[in-house]
């Protein structure tokens, strides 16, 4: 008997240790963010009483999975808002936006057309229009740095993914040796801690499910299912790629098939989530969108003033000249892995008719050596839903101009059928644009031709210009005239009723043609079927036959500031496109324009605030619960402590106590 009790007080003494430096484990590691609580577990023999202790992690899976989930959501929208806030603070300030450059250039321009002669008001002018170009330089740059920022951070989030993958590999093979160990509890819960630490880490990086083995390894999956852990211990490695090569990151997953052999399998960005999705998120639905943009405005905004100002005239008696330069803006088309061709592929703004031009990025498909196919695309390179495919042949220096896009496309080389190119027009438009007049004598204010009604009409009628086009083949600027055969003069030659015939000469006398039995005296020229005419007139109110009207060149017209108010005008006309998927037709404003690009990049940030501040909430909810099961208690195991001391103390008064029979019963032996 005395035996039985020393076995019994011997196993509970060390039942009771093992709980004491359980407990002291954990009081040592209540500030342990990774640790996990631990409490003992009798185990009772078979035969009855106590056999052994077994230490046992207090920890809610289900919670534990849920924090994870919880970890991947905050940190994408950190991620995403860590960046975005900036860029939406600076849209939003009044000495960084460039739609406060752009009214101070307009209100300038109008300024000037209160004294269109004055050198000083056109120098406002040209100060002005160099301070938007800057603005729009500067912006554009800050978003390539902003861009450059974003591909360092994926590479280095990718590396770091790769460094714990590895790590949990390694302590799969470690939980897994470690379990038939003697002390297998203790050397085994605490490589499930570090596990579950590593788990943490990657949840603020990437989105994953895990699943759980016999063996006691987890296998890590991707959102999509790819396998990022396997259960051996073997892990995939992911990296940042694109393909065609664009600034463009995307994340690839490469998996072993053995004997060297690899493949890689590209994860949409929706399925990325943690930090690098946020990241992704931000470039792909904020920064460039908001420079493809910001250089869509640069581009329309500077070649809408050249094409006016080139149909004006400016101090010299000259034809006005383009007021900004558009040459660098040329886009490079890149082309994708799969090409066989040596093909190299540039786009540029289809000047003076850039009115289609669009924010996305282009694809070019050569469907043979000639033949092309254009249509807009998204950020993945997937033609954009209700887009129009503009198919056509090239001429043969390798050239065509893509109206429905504004741009002309150049093909150089030899491509083949099935080779495809990803051509960026717009998203570094506005870092290439530059002010290309330095004198303010340079603008254009005038009105190249002016009109005068005959000084011997008997009509009630007057000539005015209805509209200046394109100069082509009117103007002799070389002589300060018009060429000999512009038209020059329009003479009312007979009347029936109120419609009038009337035939237009040219300046050097030559009939150009008749218009016959007209009631409406508007756009005479079109009337007279002129081809193209560089300016087209309306005679408004009721001529009489042998009145005359003439047109000249608008030599010294200083104090003229028509086509400064068309320049002006053009602040308030639709003038930019929307959307590459809708009609080609110019539908915004540039105060439009500017303002939908600093409304989306408010409303994705206000959206995202919300989501990150839902996402802590609930990540917090879901902390309570897990320590709730997993934090350790001070107060609870300074109760414990006194429990196992107690208990420490039982057990060894039993073996006291069968130590004193023990001994008895051998003195009463003798």
């Amino acid at each position: 008997m005395s035996f039985d009790l020393l076995n019994i007080g011997k196993n509970g003494i060390l039942a009771h240790q093992r709980s004491l430096q359980v407990t002291g484990q954990n009081i040592n590691n209540a500030n342990t963010d990774s640790y996990v609580r631990e409490r003992t577990e009798y185990l009772e023999s078979a035969y009855g009483g106590l056999e052994r202790v077994r230490v046992q992690r207090m920890i809610d899976e289900f919670a534990n999975r849920q924090l994870r989930t919880d970890i991947s959501k905050v940190s994408y929208y950190e991620a995403n808002l860590q960046q975005a806030e900036q860029l939406d603070t600076l849209l939003g300030d009044s000495t960084t936006n460039v739609a406060s450059s752009i009214e101070s250039f307009f209100n300038s321009l109008q300024d000037a057309n209160n004294d269109p002669g004055s050198v000083t008001a056109r120098q406002l002018i040209l100060a002005e229009a160099d301070s938007m170009v800057t603005k729009f330089n500067d912006f554009s740059g800050y978003l390539d740095e902003q861009k450059s920022i974003i591909n360092e951070r994926i590479k280095l989030s990718t590396d770091r993914i790769n460094s714990i993958a590895e790590n949990i590999g390694n302590l799969n093979e470690r939980i897994f040796a470690s379990q038939g160990g003697s002390d297998a509890n203790g050397d085994t819960n605490a490589l499930l801690n570090q596990r579950d630490e590593e788990l943490r880490k990657l949840a603020e990086l990437i989105e994953f499910n895990v699943v759980k083995h016999e063996t006691g390894a987890l296998s890590v999956n991707l959102k999509n299912g790819q396998p990022l852990v396997l259960e051996d211990g073997r892990f995939n490695s992911v990296a940042a790629k694109n393909n065609p090569n664009t600034e463009r990151l995307e994340f690839i997953l490469e998996k072993e098939h053995g004997a060297g052999k690899r493949s890689e399998f590209l994860v949409p960005v929706g399925d990325i989530g943690g930090e690098v999705g946020g990241y992704m998120e931000y470039r792909d639905e904020i920064l460039m969108p908001t420079q493809r943009r910001l250089g869509q405005l640069a581009v329309r905004i500077a070649d809408s003033l050249n094409t006016q100002n080139q149909k004006g005239m400016d101090l010299d008696n000259q034809l006005g000249r383009k007021l900004f330069d558009l040459t660098q803006t040329s886009a490079q088309g890149l082309g994708y892995d799969e090409n066989t061709g040596n093909a190299t592929v540039t786009m540029n703004v289809l000047e003076g008719n850039s009115e289609s031009f669009p924010s996305e990025n282009l694809q070019v498909t050569m469907t043979s050596a000639t033949d092309y196919e254009v249509v807009a695309v998204d950020a993945t390179g997937k033609p954009l839903q209700g887009a129009e495919v503009v198919t056509g042949t090239l001429d043969g220096a390798g050239n065509a101009d893509i109206v429905r896009y504004g741009v002309s496309l150049n093909v150089a080389n030899t491509a083949n059928a099935g080779d495809k190119f990803l051509v960026k027009p717009a998203e570094s438009a506005a870092s290439e644009i530059s002010l290309s007049v330095r004198r303010p004598e340079d603008i254009a204010l005038a009105s190249p031709v002016r009109v005068q009604d005959g000084m011997n009409n008997e009509g009630a009628a007057g000539i005015e210009i209805a509209a200046i086009n394109t100069p082509d083949d009117y103007y002799d600027t070389a002589n300060n005239t018009l060429l000999p055969g512009a038209p020059a003069r329009i003479e009312i030659t007979g009347q029936t009723g109120n419609a009038y015939d009337l035939e237009i000469f040219a300046k050097d006398g030559t009939s150009l043609g008749t218009v016959t039995g007209t009631t409406d005296l508007s756009g005479v020229f079109a009337q007279a079927s002129l081809p193209d005419p560089d300016y087209e007139v309306d005679i408004k109110g009721e001529p009489a036959v042998g009145d005359e009207y003439t047109i000249e060149y608008n030599l010294n017209g200083f104090d003229d500031n028509s086509n400064g108010q068309e320049l002006s005008d053009l602040q308030r006309q639709q003038l930019v496109r929307r959307d590459g998927a809708e009609d080609y037709e110019p539908t915004m404003t540039f105060n439009e324009s500017y303002g939908r690009l600093v409304s989306d990049v408010g409303s994705k940030v206000s959206q995202n605030r919300v989501l990150r501040d839902s996402a802590v909430a609930v990540k917090a909810q879901t902390e309570a619960l897990y320590e709730s099961q997993s934090g350790v208690n001070l107060e609870e195991e300074a109760a414990n402590l006194i429990q196992y001391q107690q208990a420490y103390t039982a057990s060894a008064r039993i073996i006291t106590t069968s130590q004193t029979i023990f001994d008895t019963l051998l003195r009463s032996l003798g």
